[in-house]
């Protein structure tokens, strides 16, 4: 029907060279004769009227350059879109020579945009009231090579540790080498290894010697987890002593999995000889398991649980993942995510198991996605069950649901630290229309966190003098989640930075607003008080030679260290003091034997060459040179250009004993917090056109020394 048709669209300007077809064709011009003699032309070669007389030869037509108006993001896809293909034209050349020395190719992707593949490089501000253009969202594609390593390719997310090092490096390092690769986790409990002590007896250990495996156990994985009920384990492990024939293997391997644990935390060192501290319970617990049950019960995700746990230690991240992820959806299969009626369990304490252990789990599953930046196994708008409760003055086992408080301010956290890392580093969160800008997400997240950290109750303050360990492993997860959010803009500042070390003049103050420069404050602020409450801890004794957790805590924070200490701020010094001391501390780590200690110091030497290599640049010297080891320690040695007080001002010097909790409540950062928008337009196109949601590192086999 004639009045359902669409009229075709005349706006040429709408169109984009990378999503849409040709532009429609422009109006024929006559030819040269036709147009003398005023009669209409066909547009043919020759038109109808010059065949007709003859004159084939000299119908001829005129050049005319049209001129057409267009949007400009239609001329920017235009040049994005030749750059592209240049890129891809270099690289399907490099891959075919490759190619004929390997067999195995490799997938990875690229952001083509800019000179380097994967350098962060400033982009066009984005008004927000703007259509959403090519240039502010991901093109991930995938690019092949060759490389002799794995059988598949690598997924790293950009939340990763390890992944913002790369950045970082990739941000300081000259434009004109070549650009700093990823480096390769490869410092972990491999799996031959494993599955040689799957198959080898493992001897159950001696009564003392359970007990004090197990009461360890119990003292650092119950002080920030409900997994297990401490009144039932102590009591099957007296039974499993006394009769050794008792309890079935579900049981075993629960008591296996723990010893693992205890093993672990109640070793300072290893000697060469020996084997990772409680690997060999951990594969006899692992074997025990089996096949999974097809009706779980409680005690098929406490043992998941407890070697997803153990996994991390050994540096198998994925494992622990995968190991929580299925620990989750065995508690969807038994329901423990709803409330259960009373009249169907009527024990109190049961009940109190199952909501506790399924919480557990769900902090299990948030916080190890969002190390890798993957997907959690369940939505909250899934989840109908209430919050653990406070037990009854009387109940038979009160002492098995300690600290109600704590339990829901970390599961609280973790909803937190899901929604901060989907919010700002999810791939649906970019550039979209209709989705918040990166300024609001940024915003909102911090505001989320002051939010948890004013309802926190003051027993679990960290500035609380009575605090012990349990508050302390809450405010480094909280500061992790702050620094997640705030890294983004600290690296973009430290890139601006860069681009101006040549001149001597201010930078623009349009280039780096004053509210990124309050943000990155916070992230580095967060990363103070990170150091300061892990130093504390080891001197303590509470810092766990073999904790993962402490142990990738003190790598990041010591990687933003490292950023600041090139801001030439007012702390810039003690910065970098702190950065070489924290290096020297997670060395220690890596010679006790520590698998996560040993894959974070391959990044932090390579950091220490390249911060080296800036300073010998800036000051004119080789980067060999002994006098650089010292660099920084005084005000003379600071190089010449723009100083932080071309970004910040005079910074205001923190209190000895400042917090997370203060850092997000400085007058300037609850001022920032407050305002309706944040002017952090200049951040939005070159983020997402720079950070690639899916990063594929280059394996080729030019890159064998950072694989080492």
């Amino acid at each position: 029907m004639a009045c359902n048709r669409t009229p075709p669209s005349t706006d040429v300007g709408s169109r984009s060279p990378l999503t849409d077809g040709p532009l429609p064709p422009v109006k024929s011009t006559a030819c040269r004769r036709c147009h003398s003699r005023k009669v209409k032309c066909s547009g043919e070669q020759p038109c109808q009227n010059c065949r007709h007389a003859g004159k084939g030869s000299e119908c001829t037509y005129p050049r005319r350059n049209r001129q057409v108006k267009v949007r400009q993001s239609y001329i920017d896809g235009l040049l994005d879109e030749i750059r592209r293909l240049k890129e891809v034209n270099a690289q399907t050349a490099q891959s075919a020579a490759s190619s004929a020395r390997d067999d195995v190719t490799i997938q990875s992707s690229i952001s083509h945009v800019g000179n380097r593949a994967t350098t962060p490089s400033s982009g066009r501000g984005a008004s927000d009231n703007e259509e959403p253009s090519e240039a502010a969202t991901l093109e991930v594609r995938p690019w092949f090579i060759s490389a002799n390593v794995f059988r598949t390719p690598i997924l790293i997310g950009e939340v990763a540790d390890a992944a913002f090092s790369t950045r970082f490096r990739q941000v300081i390092s000259d434009p004109s080498a070549p650009q700093p690769k990823h480096i390769l986790r490869l410092n972990y409990a491999p799996d031959r290894e494993l599955m040689s002590l799957v198959k080898s007896d493992i001897t159950w250990p001696t009564p003392s010697r359970s007990r004090f495996l197990v009461e360890v156990a119990l003292k650092y994985v119950s002080r920030r987890y409900h997994v297990v009920r401490r009144s039932t384990i102590m009591e099957n492990l007296e039974q499993s002593i006394h009769n050794p024939s008792w309890g079935d293997l579900m049981l075993r391997s629960k008591l296996f999995a723990l010893f693992a644990i205890g093993e672990l935390y109640s070793t300072r060192s290893i000697p060469s000889e020996k084997d990772f501290p409680g690997m060999a319970y951990f594969a006899k617990a692992s074997r025990i398991l089996g096949v999974l049950d097809e009706r779980p019960g409680t005690d098929s995700i406490e043992i998941m649980l407890l070697l997803s746990f153990y996994s991390l230690a050994l540096n198998r991240r994925y494992s622990a993942f995968v190991m929580s992820g299925t620990a989750m959806r065995m508690a969807i299969v038994m329901g423990l995510h709803l409330n259960i009626p009373e009249s169907q369990l009527r024990d109190p304490d049961l009940r109190e198991h199952r909501k506790r252990l399924f919480w557990t789990t769900y902090t299990f599953d948030r916080i190890w996605a969002s190390k890798l930046g993957h997907p959690s196994a369940i939505q909250d708008n899934d989840i109908g069950l209430d919050l653990p409760s406070e037990p009854v003055a009387g109940q038979a086992f009160a002492s098995d649901f300690s600290d109600t408080a704590y339990h829901i301010a970390s599961l609280r956290l973790a909803a937190l630290v899901t929604k901060t890392v989907r919010s700002i580093y999810g791939q649906r969160n970019q550039g979209g229309q209709g989705e918040a800008t990166l300024s609001t997400r940024v915003q909102q997240a911090l505001k989320d966190l002051r939010a948890w950290m004013e309802d926190l109750p003051a027993h679990l303050q960290a500035d609380n003098p009575d605090s012990g360990p349990k508050p302390i492993s809450l405010h480094l997860s909280f500061n992790q989640c702050a620094i997640l959010a705030t890294r983004p803009i600290l690296l973009h500042i430290l890139r601006t930075k860069v681009a101006s070390w040549p001149s001597s003049s201010p930078v623009d103050e349009t280039q780096v607003p004053a509210s990124a420069i309050t943000l990155s404050e916070a992230c580095i602020r967060c990363a103070r008080f990170s150091i300061r409450l892990l130093t504390d801890s080891w001197i303590d004794g509470s810092f766990a030679t073999f904790d993962y957790f402490y142990t990738q805590y003190l790598f990041s924070a010591l990687t933003i260290l490292a950023a600041s200490s090139l801001l030439d701020g007012p702390e810039s010094r003690s910065d970098r003091e702190a950065f070489e001391e924290s290096a020297r501390f997670l060395s220690q780590l890596r010679d006790a034997g520590n698998f996560a200690a040993q894959e974070y110091c391959h990044h932090v030497e390579v950091m220490k060459e390249d911060v080296e290599k800036v300073w010998a640049k800036r000051m004119g010297l080789d980067s060999g040179m002994p006098e650089l080891r010292g660099l920084g320690d005084s005000a003379s040695s600071r190089p010449p250009g723009p100083t932080a007080s071309a970004y910040l001002g005079p910074a205001p010097m923190l209190p000895a004993h400042t917090t997370a909790g203060m850092a997000l409540t400085e007058p300037s950062l609850e001022e920032l917090l407050a305002q309706p928008v944040l002017d952090l337009q200049f951040l939005e196109a070159s983020f997402y056109d720079d950070m690639q949601g899916l990063y594929w590192p280059d394996f080729s086999t030019e890159n064998w020394n950072d694989l080492a």
